[in-house]
């Protein structure tokens, strides 16, 4: 559910088709979070899902409970590649479930065009944008993630916002800036927001930066 461009949004009496009058995507879809790490997306995923009443998925855990092995050990045996592997393959797990959820997703999962296409596809997509310099304050030394090990966490953070905000823009169903924001006033205003995301070529944005 890709909505990069900006078109007028269908009328009440012309719904998107195959939805209800009055429904919404994110009624009917699963709900995925993407955006660069620091950016919120477990701890706002699990507060979004007590909020709208559904589970909530955190895609790097289910990708340890698939291998066996923490995402650590992945990366030092396999690299990044073996890590990309088990991605696609628990996010295609996920998507394939009956039952809307809030997905968790990790910071590098749109890189591969077929993760791009699935989510796109099968989740109204919100991107938790923030800063680097306010990633780069939570995720302190960057004990526990990879990408990180034995470099500044700012300038990592700095590169991969140039390199991912565009796919994450293009993406995205919803914008919604973290920066001084508390987890718990950021799950009100998206589940708020998700109410309003029913217009197909349309992207939102949820306390955007001036």
């Amino acid at each position: 559910m890709a909505m990069a461009s900006t078109t007028e949004p269908p009328t009440p009496e012309s719904p998107t088709p195959g939805m209800a009058s009055g429904a919404s995507l994110a009624d009917l879809s699963h709900v995925a979070l993407i955006g660069l790490m620091g950016a919120g997306k477990t701890a706002v995923g699990r507060a979004l899902a007590a909020t709208i009443g559904r589970r909530h998925v955190d895609l790097d855990r289910a990708i340890t409970q698939l291998a066996g092995r923490s995402i650590g050990v992945i990366f030092h045996e396999g690299g990044e590649s073996s890590f990309r592997d088990l991605e696609a393959e628990c996010l295609a797990i996920q998507l394939a479930g009956h039952d809307p959820i809030v997905l968790s997703t990790g910071g590098g999962v749109l890189i591969r065009d077929q993760n791009r296409a699935a989510l796109v596809d099968g989740a109204t997509v919100v991107w938790l944008r923030a800063r680097p310099e306010t990633l780069a304050d939570r995720v302190g030394s960057g004990v526990g993630r990879p990408l990180l090990e034995g470099r500044n966490p700012l300038e990592v953070l700095r590169d991969l916002a140039d390199e991912r905000h565009p796919i994450y823009a293009a993406a995205a169903d919803l914008v919604v800036d973290t920066d001084d924001r508390s987890v718990d006033e950021l799950a009100r205003s998206l589940a708020g927001a998700l109410g309003g995301v029913d217009a197909p070529g349309q992207t939102h944005r949820v306390g955007d930066r001036s």
